[in-house]
C-alpha cells in the first residue's frame, strides 16, 4: 500500500479504476500540483504538474471530461494508431501576445505532449 501527503486536496477526477488525477493547492505559496494515482495497480503516486497558479504562461491546460451512461464525468482519452492512450487537454494558451486557446494530447506516463492545435478565432 502506498501513501502520500497532500497540502490541500482540491479534487479528484477519475479515468477508470487504474487512473485518477488528484489536485492539490496551497494558497499561501500559490503552488498547485496535479498527481497521478493508480489505486488498482498499486503504483506509487507521482506528480504530473507542479507549478505556480499565478503563472498563466506555464498552465498546461485542463483535462477534458466525457459523460458516462450513468451521468457521471470521467477523463476523456484518445487512442492513437500507436495503441497508446492520451489525455485531451484544453487551455487558454496565455502568451505575451494574448490568449491563444489550444487542444493538446498528453501521454501522462511519458509527460510529453504529442499534438497541439491552436484555436484561432477571427
Amino acid at each position: 500500500m502506498f501513501s502520500f501527503q497532500l497540502v490541500l486536496c482540491r479534487g479528484i477526477v477519475w479515468g477508470d479504476d487504474s487512473f485518477a488525477l488528484v489536485y492539490e493547492s496551497w494558497y499561501k505559496t500559490r503552488k498547485t500540483r496535479t498527481w497521478i494515482i493508480s489505486p488498482e495497480i498499486k503504483q506509487e503516486p507521482h506528480i504530473l504538474f507542479d507549478r505556480s497558479s499565478e503563472d498563466a504562461y506555464s498552465n498546461p491546460g485542463s483535462p477534458m471530461l466525457r459523460r458516462t451512461s450513468l451521468g457521471t464525468y470521467v477523463l476523456a482519452w484518445v487512442r492513437k494508431n500507436d495503441g497508446k492512450k492520451y489525455l485531451i487537454l484544453n487551455g487558454n494558451g496565455a502568451t505575451p501576445e494574448g490568449d491563444i486557446p489550444f487542444l493538446d494530447l498528453l501521454d501522462p506516463y511519458v509527460i510529453s505532449t504529442q499534438f497541439q492545435c491552436h484555436l484561432l478565432f477571427n
